[in-house]
This record gives C-alpha cells, sequence and structure tokens, in this order.
C-alpha cells in the first residue's frame, strides 16, 4: 500500500461487499438511513459480515443491518465531519437514482478507517458539499398530543421491552431492548440508547396500525396519507400497559 493524501471526499470504485466485508476493522461505526421523518442508527462494533440471498448482513450485539448489494450503484467517501476536533468519517452507499440508502459513520476517527480505505485504490475527488445539518433544529417543540410518541410513551409507561425496526427500498435495520424513555426535543421524538438512536420527525406520522398477534402487538407507522413509512414497534401486550 503505497503512502497517499486522502481526498476529503471521494467516489470509489469498488465491490461494495468486498469493502462493507471490512467494517469490523474499523472498531466503532454507526450504521443508520433515513425516510419518511425517520432516522434510525445503530452504534457499536459490527462483529460479523456475510452475505445472504443478495443481502449484505452486519450482526453483532450492537448490529443488526442488512443491505441490498444489487442496489449501490455508487460508493461515496466523505472526511469532511469533525466534531470536537475528532473525525468522523463515512461512507455513503446510493442508488442509481442518487439517494442515500445508507451510511457507515466511523467513530473511532481517521486512523483505523483510513487504515481500510487504504486497502483499495484511491477514488476520483469529488467537491465537498455544503451540509445543513440533519435538521434537528427545524422546530423548537415538539406537539404533546404528536401521534408519533403513542406506542413509545405507552411503552415508557409501562416499562416494556420493545423491538423498533426501519425498512426502507434496500435496507432494514432493527433494535430490541428496554423501552428507555422518550426525548422530544427540537421538534423531535428521540429514543436513545448507547447503540441506538431513534429520530422521528413532529408530524411525520399521522397514525399508527394496531396488528394483534397471539403473543405480541405491533404497531406500523404510517403517513399523513396513510401511506408506511416503513417504521414499526413491537412488543408483547404488557410492553404498552
Amino acid at each position: 500500500m503505497n503512502a497517499r493524501t486522502p481526498h476529503k471526499r471521494e467516489r470509489l470504485d469498488v465491490a461494495p461487499a468486498a469493502l462493507l466485508a471490512l467494517l469490523p476493522a474499523i472498531g466503532r461505526v454507526m450504521i443508520n438511513s433515513e425516510r419518511l421523518g425517520a432516522t434510525h442508527e445503530r452504534i457499536g462494533t459490527v462483529e460479523q459480515v456475510r452475505i445472504e440471498d443478495g443481502w449484505l448482513v452486519c450482526e453483532g450485539k450492537e448490529h443488526n443491518s442488512r443491505i441490498e448489494l444489487a442496489a449501490i450503484a455508487t460508493v461515496i467517501v466523505d472526511r469532511t465531519s469533525v466534531m470536537r476536533e475528532k473525525s468522523y468519517p463515512c461512507i455513503e452507499l446510493r442508488g442509481a437514482d442518487g439517494e442515500s440508502i445508507a451510511n457507515v459513520t466511523g467513530f473511532e476517527g481517521l486512523d483505523p478507517f483510513d487504515a481500510v480505505l487504504g486497502e483499495f485504490p484511491q477514488g476520483v475527488e469529488l467537491a465537498v458539499e455544503e451540509r445543513s445539518g440533519n435538521g434537528l433544529g427545524e422546530r423548537k417543540e415538539l406537539d404533546a398530543d404528536d401521534a408519533g410518541l403513542e406506542p413509545f410513551a405507552a411503552a415508557e409507561r409501562s416499562g416494556g421491552r420493545v423491538r423498533i425496526e426501519f425498512s426502507r427500498p434496500s435496507f432494514w435495520q432493527a433494535w430490541e431492548g428496554d423501552m428507555p424513555a422518550v426525548k422530544p426535543v427540537m421538534g423531535y421524538v428521540n429514543v436513545m440508547q448507547p447503540d441506538f438512536h431513534l429520530h422521528l420527525k413532529g408530524g411525520s406520522v399521522g397514525g399508527w396500525r394496531r396488528e394483534d398477534g397471539t403473543d405480541q402487538l405491533r404497531f406500523v407507522a404510517l403517513a399523513a396519507d396513510g401511506a408506511e413509512t416503513g417504521l414499526t414497534v413491537t412488543g408483547a401486550p404488557a410492553s404498552f400497559g
């Protein structure tokens, strides 16, 4: 591997499966995706990467994600994010339409990230994009009766165990655990644990479809027009009071 100066932002010509197979070597990473007002994030070390029926599966105590490999048309690396003097480099996975499928952000700084990226040819340099942030400052308060709060508030009151799943075309991710306190901050419903964050924009959920199983309740988030958003919350009936 030849010494080189990494680009701040570049498009890689690599097989996504070959690159993503090395995620365990990067250390703690955040895998996240967003759609229709919901951002679902898993944070920690990927312990195992495997391929199953054309989907790349990331597993571990802190990860449970699936990404459709054939849908990834472009791999972009961005090294511009710095917070409190620490770098958070990111691998952006985009579809043929240019839209984001998922992002993988390194939490251990540039050294382990670039050690992995150094196994592949340097990419084509791209212009650095101006970023407007993640939108968490768009609204100052969350309405007390925001529909997005409903299953989370019920599970918080009951102290129940829940499974929060998120899906969009070519991506799926889940977290399961005891329901933490819901934090309505900056116009978002926030559910946060060390290995998991959900940020749900106020007003993005018009209601929930309740599905009763023999031993599980499932709540499916619906947009204002009744379409499924890809966010679901599942647990035993007692988990929701």
